[in-house]
């Protein structure tokens, strides 16, 4: 089984959400994922995002742009985000990881190699933003024959109709995206009921929900409408330094761990 799904299966017996840190690989220095990634695992973390920088991001606010460009000038590409999970692979056990990156960077590689390298370094699900539903047959068909989900992104202005064709082939999860609107720290959410409850109406598949959670608090109030929650540029303005970084990433998640199970059984 994958590890997303079973991952998903296990927190729903426990009746709490995923928590899922994104980070940036290749910041704030090249290898930095390689003390990072354990501090959040120790910190609590049911599910990795890990970003692959592109030049040319497609939803990304100002704080995860500046982190992929200096990652991008720190020398960070597929091929070395791979290698540095492969090694990671050999030193732990890690939760399951889901890569975020873009088409471009996807067709550089080589569909069916990014597959079974993907594969090989322990990855269990991409994300590509700028890939709509029409294209991704392909990818999704040697992804899926790696083991490995293809996510979509879907936002709160979809038509219902585009919902529902998502929904018959999504896998693992589905990233709800909380506003219209690029990634940040927000000091409120909107109030996703109607959106939710539509992805509820259309989908078994778990819901995780991203752009905009920054506090434990926020996390709470999403009680009972989604599965995981998704937090990234509050995550990622802490780390800037890396001789704190580590203990910053692991001190800044601990506490959405019981506000999340808290709101589960609220």
């Amino acid at each position: 089984m994958n590890l997303i799904d079973s991952c998903f299966t296990r927190l729903a017996e426990q009746g709490r959400p995923a928590l899922m840190p994104y980070l940036t690989l290749g910041y704030p220095q090249l290898d930095s994922a390689l003390e990072l990634i354990p501090a959040l695992v120790a910190g609590g973390a049911d599910v990795l995002e890990l970003g692959v920088p592109f030049s040319d991001p497609l939803a990304d606010g100002k704080v995860i742009q500046a982190t992929s460009q200096q990652a991008i000038d720190n020398g960070m590409t597929m091929p070395l985000a791979l290698a540095q999970l492969r090694e990671l692979g050999g030193r732990m056990a890690l939760p399951p990881v889901v890569l975020m990156t873009y088409t471009n960077i996807l067709m550089h590689h080589g569909f069916e190699r990014f597959a079974r390298d993907a594969a090989a370094a322990g990855v269990s699900g991409l994300i590509v933003p700028d890939m709509p539903l029409e294209e991704s047959g392909t990818l999704r068909a040697v992804l899926e024959a790696q083991g490995i989900h293809f996510i979509f992104m879907v936002t709160p202005n979809l038509a219902q109709a585009r919902i529902d064709a998502i929904a018959e082939v999504a896998r693992g999860f589905i990233y709800m995206v909380s506003v219209t609107g690029v990634t940040g720290e927000r000091s409120e959410l909107p109030d996703i009921a109607d959106f939710a409850g539509r992805m509820r109406r259309a989908t078994g598949v778990p819901l995780a929900l991203g752009f905009g959670i920054s506090t434990p608090a926020q996390a709470q109030s999403l009680r009972g409408q989604v599965d995981g929650v998704i937090i990234g540029s509050a995550l990622m303005k802490r780390l800037a330094d890396p001789s704190s970084a580590c203990a910053e990433a692991g001190a800044f998640l601990a506490p959405f761990k019981p506000a999340a199970v808290v709101a589960a059984h609220a």
